[in-house]
């Protein structure tokens, strides 16, 4: 039912070395031998490429139903195609010990199994430990959605190729072969059971949770050394497992809450293979960068082609922040702001040239001026030239920046509009994201003089233009400064159930004071997950206040009740309860506890915890359970007074009874002639024996038998309880005499009934 088998070959095997099997296949070395199927290293002779062959030991092939299931399969596998899938290459007939059998062909992986490394005394870092399982998660899921559960995957059937790739081997023949012997779980090879699920201990139907199982007790391995749930016997093993969340550490940092996921005991509450890859994925962000896996091809041909940093590195499938360095080599970012390209805003040398505005009054002749009154009556915005605001969206600090400028387009063409067209400039009223944009007039070449005219003929338009300016400048100011001391506040969000990393980085940019704290809770069992916060999801805190997040420790502790002297039924209940778990260990006689309650009880794998104590949910308790009093074999009471048989049988707690008095020859009177049940024959306690006391022997009196014929004597003889025992004379005569033994007797004479009598008749 398995190839989990050690290596070496049966040496009835031996002669397979050297076959050609199908005319095609080469037997060069006999790996391994098992109840099942014989493991060959083969050469494929047509195409010239070494491949594995496997044999089907010919007592399984016998029926054909056994080889059409057989055959279904092999096509299936075939048709599974996936990088992480031993191929299988084909089937066919042969004959293995004289007797016709089948044989599939898979490709041969020369990098050995995780179960070689192991034997050769290697355990994996974590996140090498990460790159099998992922690489496993990928084969699962392409076989589970192609419809086939694997049912027996141990590290034997985790096998990597020379590339260092792993593959996943016997996917829907593990299947076939274990079947049979999982009717029956104790049956099981004990190193299959070290890898089954809850689910196939309690020969429950499986389906694609219990590969998932399977492959965080083989990666927990991987890192630990050991295999959780493991016992002496395949019963032991099977049973310890039931109920039990998966045991993992620190130890194997961010993997450990995946692998606990992985390994639970119901399983609903296991993640899909596909799920457990993505969960290793997102490990795989805390953890280093793997070191090749020492496969076995590795350690024995120590050559480059057959590292795999490469691959290893696309596997982890890394944070992308690492693949960004461009990002790093854009000077062009750092020069950006357009604060640091304004310094002519700032130093404004036509400012200083200004009195010329003093020495208008040939302006005022000019005849141009009298000729343009529109421009003065309509045009409010004639002196709005003189402010520069730039846009808060290139500033640092959002405040407005405000600067003088010259009378003229000049101006405009310093900030950066060489040809003195129309310039537009945004006034951001607060941030970036709320600006409101306010358009400056377009000043047209060459218009200068004609404005410096007018504001020179009307003074009180500059004074407006200055008024306005302050004032605006007041209000950017004061709400730029509100803008900057004000107190942020932000919302908080829903962090019940997410793992504490995720959390913290989603609140990382809000200005808190970040507290954490540990608790047990049921409500979010998962360890280092987020149980609640304070304040709780959906209200406002400012930046700056605490925020407290409460982490998981793991479900809360169960206290342990007094179980001693319970019932059994009612002890099940109380800790249904409390969800722990409680089976019988075994049953004994009890003078004091009633049957079915129970005697004493221990902690399963801790036999020092007592009442009180606190354990895990899902803990299990193991009872034994009072079969009652013993039965005690009844005594002997023969030929024993009522009283003599009262005391023998009270010191054993039974009870006396008396039956009717019978005649016993041998018993003297007032004496136990007989007793119900027999001695030795067991009694429970309390029970009943039955005594009959003796009324001494049976006599009876000799009858009178004058004048009596023969007929009539025998008669009186029989009503009388005598038996005759010959006759001398004639049976036509009459009675003359009776004699007993020899001795002549007389009507009264007492004998014991049943007395023969010899009798004289003439």
């Amino acid at each position: 039912m398995n190839d989990d088998i050690a290596d070496g070959a049966d040496p009835a095997t031996e002669p397979l070395e050297g076959l050609v099997v199908a005319g095609r296949y080469r037997i060069e070395h006999v790996v391994a031998s098992g109840a099942t199927t014989v493991i060959t290293e083969a050469t494929d002779t047509r195409d010239d490429i070494p491949v594995t062959l496997k044999v089907v030991r010919p007592e399984l092939a016998l029926h054909a139903s056994f080889r059409d299931d057989f055959r279904r399969r092999v096509d299936a596998a075939m048709a599974l195609a996936h990088p992480n899938i031993a191929r299988v290459l084909g089937w066919g007939q042969t004959r293995f010990e004289g007797e016709p059998t089948v044989f599939w062909v898979v490709e041969y992986l020369g990098g050995g199994s995780l179960r070689d490394l192991f034997d050769r005394g290697r355990l994996l870092q974590p996140s090498q430990a990460l790159v099998v399982g992922l690489e496993a998660c990928r084969a699962l899921d392409a076989g589970h959605r192609a419809g086939m559960v694997h049912t027996e995957l141990t590290p034997s059937k985790l096998v990597f190729g020379a590339d260092s790739r792993l593959r996943v081997v016997d996917f829907a023949m593990a299947e076939l072969f274990g079947a049979e012997a999982w009717k029956e779980p104790a049956t099981v090879a004990t190193h299959v059971a070290r890898y089954a699920s809850p689910e196939q201990a309690l020969s429950l139907e499986v389906d694609e949770k219990t590969d998932v199982y399977a492959l965080s007790l083989c990666l927990i391995e991987a890192i630990t050394g050991s295999v959780p749930f493991a016992g002496e016997s395949t019963v032991s093993t099977l049973a310890a497992r039931v109920g039990k969340l998966m045991p993992v550490t620190a130890d194997m940092g961010s993997l450990a809450a995946v692998l606990e996921r992985a390994g639970r005991p119901e399983p609903e509450d296991r993640w899909t293979a596909a799920e457990f890859g993505d969960a290793l994925v997102q490990a795989a962000e805390t953890l280093p960068r793997p070191e090749p896996i020492p496969i076995l091809a590795s350690s024995l041909f120590a050559t480059s082609l057959l590292q795999r940093r490469a691959n290893l590195d696309a596997l982890v499938e890394e944070p992308p922040v690492e693949e960004l360095p461009p990002v790093e080599e854009l000077p062009p970012v750092e020069e950006e702001p357009p604060v640091e390209e304004l310094p002519p805003v700032e130093e404004e040398p036509p400012v200083e040239e200004e009195p010329p505005v003093e020495e208008e009054p040939p302006v005022e002749e000019e005849p141009p001026v009298e000729e343009l009154p529109a421009p003065d009556a309509d045009d409010p915005h004639v002196d709005e030239p003189l402010v520069v605001v730039a846009d808060l969206a290139d500033s640092p600090t959002g405040a407005v920046e405000v600067a003088r400028g010259d009378d003229g387009a000049d101006d405009h063409a310093g900030a950066g509009d060489d040809d003195g067209a129309a310039v537009t400039t945004d006034v951001m009223a607060t941030t970036p994201a709320m600006a409101a944009t306010t358009q400056l007039d377009t000043v047209e070449p060459g218009a200068a003089g004609i404005y410096d005219a007018e504001r020179d003929s009307r003074p009180w338009g500059r004074y407006i233009a200055i008024g306005t300016l302050v004032v605006a400048g007041l209000v950017a100011l004061s709400i730029a400064g509100f803008l900057l001391l004000r107190t942020k506040s932000f919302e908080v969000p829903d962090l019940v159930g997410v793992d504490e990393a995720v959390a913290l980085n989603e609140v990382a940019g809000n200005g808190w004071v970040i507290e954490t704290n540990r608790e047990r809770s049921d409500e979010v069992p998962e360890v280092d997950h987020v149980v609640r916060t304070v304040p709780p999801a959906g209200e406002m805190l400012d930046e700056g206040d605490t925020f407290v997040i409460y982490v998981s420790d793991g479900p809360e502790l169960r206290t342990i009740p007094e179980l001693a002297g319970e019932p059994l039924t009612e002890a099940q209940a109380r800790l249904d309860e409390l969800g722990l778990s409680l089976v019988e260990a075994g049953s004994e006689f009890s003078e004091d506890v009633p049957a079915g309650s129970i005697i004493s009880w221990q902690v399963e794998g801790n036999a020092s915890l007592v009442a009180g104590a606190q354990v895990l949910p899902g803990t299990v308790i193991e009872a034994v359970v009072s079969q009652g009093p013993e039965p005690r074999p009844a005594p002997d009471l023969g030929n024993l007074t009522v009283e003599e048989a009262t005391a023998a049988l009270d010191a054993l707690q039974l009870e006396i009874a008396r039956g009717e008095d019978e005649f016993s020859s041998t018993i003297e009177v007032g004496r136990v002639v007989s007793q119900d049940p027999p001695p030795t024959t067991p009694v429970e306690r309390g029970g009943t024996v039955t005594v009959r006391i003796s009324k001494g022997p049976d006599l009876v009196a000799f009858p009178d038998l004058t004048g009596q014929t023969y007929p009539q004597a025998l008669e009186t003889l029989e009503a009388a309880g005598f038996t005759e025992n010959s006759l001398l004379g004639t049976t036509e005569g009459t009675f003359v005499s009776a004699s007993v033994d020899g001795t002549e007797v007389a009507p009264g004479d007492s004998f014991l009934r049943g007395t023969g009598v010899d009798l004289i008749f003439l």
